[in-house]
């Protein structure tokens, strides 16, 4: 890992902190989200895996649009892109496995469910796949209220969409919730094997677009 790659990590970072509100709302979205359906624990579980991608590619999305006016500028100074999108993305996912990680102690100590590994796996596979949904869409719009937007209206459709559809496996989140029905109730219910298809399909699509089109904004703006 170069320096540089490093550098802008910690830029990235420093600029979220600074964002203190924003910053703790989002932390407590996925929270919310299971306390509204603790009376039910499989429903919570679910809803606390969306609630962390949606949180997840949230900040993934206003990092990638608040880089858009430095970024041109490091180029100018001899920088290169793939560093700047690779520090920008691999903080991004520190932070988001940070995020995961009080909310797998949460689980196992308030509702444990018959597989806490798999809980843990949902967890970290919400949290990449979220990172790199919210790149995706910061490289697509340069505006926090469209991406915004846009998030809400494929968070939202994730929420409402019957699963086995095929409009659910298309949204980005499918995975979420397959990982979050083996876990509570198992292979017979939920298979490893197509969540982890659908994650890998969703963080291969969104990284494409990230590299391509981060590459070519930075390339005209030389």
């Amino acid at each position: 890992m170069s320096a540089a790659v490093v550098t802008v990590g910690e830029m990235t970072l420093r600029g979220i902190v600074r964002r203190r509100l924003s910053l703790v709302l989002l932390l407590a979205l996925p929270l919310a989200f299971y306390l509204a359906r603790h009376s039910q624990p499989w429903q919570a579980v679910r809803f606390l895996g969306i609630g962390l991608a949606w949180a997840t590619s949230t900040v993934a999305l206003f990092a990638a649009i608040a880089a858009r006016s430095a970024e041109p500028r490091l180029r100018v100074g001899g920088w290169s892109w793939r560093d700047l999108v690779a520090g920008r993305v691999g903080a991004l996912l520190a932070l988001g496995i940070v995020l995961a990680a009080p909310y797998f102690v949460l689980i196992a100590v308030d509702r444990p469910v018959g597989r806490i590994a798999a809980t843990g796996l949902m967890l970290l596979v919400t949290a990449v796949t979220g990172v790199a949904v919210g790149s995706a869409l910061g490289a697509f719009v340069a505006r926090e209220l469209e991406g915004a937007l846009l998030l809400f209206i494929v968070a939202g459709m994730q929420f409402v969409a019957d699963p086995p559809t095929l409009l659910a496996h298309l949204l980005p989140f499918w995975s979420t919730r397959e990982l979050a029905t083996y876990a509570i109730e198992g292979a017979a219910a939920g298979s490893l094997g197509d969540a982890f298809a659908h994650a890998a399909a969703t963080v291969l699509i969104c990284t494409l677009a990230t590299v391509t089109l981060s590459a070519r904004r930075l390339r005209l703006r030389r």
